[in-house]
This record gives C-alpha cells, sequence and structure tokens, in this order.
C-alpha cells in the first residue's frame, strides 16, 4: 500500500491535474473574456437595434409597463425584470410560460425601451438562434461546457477536486528535505531553497521552461486559483459547499420559506410587488442607516412563493451590482427576510468578497483585467500540466526500452 509520502501526492496532483484539465482550460479560456461580458453584451445589443427616442427629450418607459407590453405580446410571463431601464439599447427581458404544460419556444425577449414593442424572441445561450448568443453561449461554456444540468454537475466536481489540488499543489513546490540531509543545510536557509520554485530560470526551453511556469506560475496565482475554485464549488455543487460552509459559520442562503408550493399565478402581481419591495426597503434603510443609490431587479421565485427585490445602496462593495436585497410573500406583500452584503458572519462576509472577486465586481476595470490574465493563465497552467506528464511518460517509455542516456 502506497504511503502518505511526497511521491504519493505528486501521483494526486497528476492524475487530479489530468482528470479536470479540460474543464479547467475551457473555464480559463473563456474566463478571458467573461469579466468584460457585460460590455460585450451591451455592444451586441447596440450593434443588432438601433434604439432611438422617437421625440427630442423623450423618456423610455417604466420597466413595470414594459413588462405588461412584453407579455401581452408573448403570452409568456416575465419572470427575472431589471428596474433601469436603459435609454440607447434595447430592454432584455427572461420570460417563462404561463402554464408549465404549454412550454414557450424562447425565454427571452428584447423589446424596445420607448415603445415596449418586442424585436426579438430567442433562447438564451442557443447559438442557432443567432448571434445575440454568442456571449451567453461563452458563459455556458464556462460553467458547464454548455452541457445543461449535467455539465453543471460535472463542473462542480472537477472545482471540488481543484480547490483541494490547490493544496496538494502548494505542498508539492516546497523544498525538499532528504533522509541523509541535516535538518538545516549549512549556508543554506529554507526561505533560499523554496526561493527558485518561485521564478522562471533564464534560458530555458521546452520541458524545463513548462515546468517552471507551471510551478511558478502556479505560486504567484495561488489566491486566485483557490477562490476560483472554491468559489465554482458554490456555484455548481452547493450540496456540498453549502454544508462546508455552514461548519465555518455561514448562515443559510436559500431563500426563505414562502408558501411551501408551487405558486404559479402570484396574487400580488409585479407592479404591486415593486411598490411594497420600495416601502420595505425604505424602511430597512432608516433602521439600519443606508441610502438607496438606485434599484437593481425583480424577480418572482415560483417554487417559493416570494419575490427578490434588490437595489444598490451605501452598503454594496460591488461596483455596479445591486447586492442589498429582501424577499416579500407573493400572497400577503410581507417581509421574509432582509439581505445585506455587510451583515452576517465572518463566513458570510468572506464567501461574498469571494463571489466578488470570481466575478470581478469590485476594483473596476484593472482588476477586470487582471481576471482575465489570470483566466488566460489557468488555462496556461493547465496545458503545461498536460505537458510535463507527457513528456515524462515518455521518457518512462524510453527507460522501459532501454534507448533512455543514463542522464
Amino acid at each position: 500500500m502506497l504511503s502518505l509520502s511526497r511521491q504519493f501526492w505528486v501521483l494526486i496532483h497528476r492524475w487530479a491535474g489530468l482528470t479536470i484539465a479540460l474543464f479547467l482550460i475551457v473555464a480559463g479560456a473563456t474566463g478571458v473574456l467573461l469579466p468584460f461580458e457585460k460590455d460585450l453584451r451591451t455592444m451586441v445589443e447596440r450593434l443588432m437595434f438601433d434604439v432611438q427616442a422617437p421625440l427630442p427629450g423623450a423618456r423610455p418607459l417604466d420597466a413595470i409597463v414594459l413588462a405588461d407590453l412584453v407579455e401581452r405580446q408573448t403570452g409568456g410571463k416575465v419572470l427575472f425584470l431589471p428596474l433601469s431601464v436603459p435609454a440607447d439599447r434595447i430592454m432584455s427581458f427572461s420570460v417563462g410560460p404561463v402554464d408549465t404544460n404549454h412550454p414557450l419556444p424562447f425565454d427571452m425577449v428584447w423589446s424596445d425601451p420607448y415603445t415596449g414593442t418586442v424585436k426579438l424572441k430567442f433562447r438564451s445561450g442557443v447559438l442557432a438562434d443567432g448571434p445575440q448568443n454568442i456571449v451567453p453561449f461563452i458563459y455556458r461554456l464556462h460553467y458547464s461546457l454548455a452541457a445543461g444540468d449535467w455539465g453543471i454537475a460535472a463542473f462542480g466536481v472537477a472545482a471540488l477536486v481543484w480547490t483541494v489540488d490547490c493544496f496538494v499543489g502548494f505542498y508539492l513546490t516546497l523544498p525538499m528535505r532528504k533522509k541523509t540531509e541535516p535538518k538545516r543545510r549549512a549556508g543554506k536557509s529554507w526561505w533560499a531553497r523554496w526561493k527558485p520554485a518561485w521564478k522562471i530560470r533564464k534560458g530555458v526551453r521546452g520541458h524545463k521552461l513548462n515546468f517552471d511556469l507551471h510551478r511558478a506560475g502556479g505560486l504567484w496565482l495561488w489566491p486566485f486559483l483557490f477562490v476560483f475554485a472554491w468559489t465554482s464549488v458554490g456555484f455548481n455543487l452547493p450540496s456540498v459547499h453549502r454544508p462546508v460552509m455552514s461548519v465555518l459559520g455561514a448562515s443559510d442562503d436559500m431563500p426563505p420559506t414562502g408558501t411551501r408550493e408551487h405558486l404559479l399565478e402570484p396574487p400580488i402581481g409585479l407592479p404591486a410587488a415593486r411598490e411594497m419591495a420600495r416601502s420595505l426597503m425604505q424602511t430597512e434603510a432608516e433602521k439600519r442607516h443606508f441610502t438607496i443609490e438606485d434599484e437593481g431587479y425583480i424577480f418572482y421565485d415560483q417554487d417559493h412563493g416570494l419575490y427578490r427585490y434588490s437595489a444598490h445602496t451605501s452598503l454594496d462593495p460591488a461596483d455596479d451590482v445591486a447586492q442589498t436585497g429582501l424577499w416579500l410573500s407573493a400572497v400577503d406583500g410581507k417581509l421574509s427576510r432582509f439581505e445585506s452584503p455587510t451583515d452576517g458572519t465572518m463566513a458570510d462576509k468572506t464567501m461574498n468578497w469571494m463571489y466578488m472577486l470570481h466575478m470581478a465586481h469590485v476594483f473596476g476595470l484593472p482588476y477586470k483585467i487582471l481576471v482575465s490574465l489570470t483566466g488566460g493563465m489557468v488555462t496556461i497552467l493547465s496545458l503545461t500540466g498536460v505537458l510535463i506528464w507527457m513528456k515524462k511518460r515518455s521518457a518512462k517509455r524510453q527507460r522501459g526500452r532501454g534507448t533512455a542516456s543514463p542522464a
């Protein structure tokens, strides 16, 4: 039986890396673009539809009015509604069926913000439905290989393996002390022996360059790699992530209990729900001493009979994401739960920051560029890991045939 020696962890690192290499190559390559996802979607919307005010000084219609017009034209139900209406591009809606027995052939709708006229109906992320789906398709590749629920689960398992392998890989960069070596090598400190692991040697090529890139790149990017790995588990494999974070002190992030039954048509409609949510948010702002800067979105959770309303407030650390939110009952309009990005346990705050770092929602353009570069490095680390394995495998076969040199 193989003991927990360094060689054991080398094998674990090798096979873990090979197992998840495809996932990390895809996630890294697509992650180069996704920090700019919002900008890319906006660019596509403007290129496909030229939106202009019908009269000088005209203002877009209210979001709720637009949602009502979309529902009348499509026969569907708006499920997710951004409350800030753009004046220079189309308005995007997430739409679901009114009757689950009669699904719609689309789930996204674009409409003119001034008239509410539907311009386009399509399935999000399906390339066959048009070029507007290029960016959503890249996003689906990033977290699920565009393979639906199976891909999400597979990516979650890969992220869990990646999380563990982060620690294994870090351990393998530490200087190794031979049994015959004294505990402290004369004239050379522990840091002096570890320092070369952080560097790429000058003039090296081929296998040595791949090895240095893999080891040094992994060390310098280690905090980011761990953040991306563990948050990916949270996104894709919550059944594992939640219990672990609960042990560490995190609170329950599931929606609060609503009606306990599937409520397709809520007694309280969108217009009334928004007004109730605004009032509840204002009450919380006065009680908790924060200011409301802008509305974010409102969506209806049919499974719990609840509305989720968000606003951008002075509590939000994110640049352009409305993180302060509340849940209210779709039956009686009562507050079910208020959610603040600055409240909760230390584990809650830590995970909130990790999610924002993963999504590049903080520190503006410089951090987005850094995340984009990190995505490229994740791909490089995975590729160099595969190349290192191939080189060692080839050398092992040559030794087996007796053709390898003594060196």
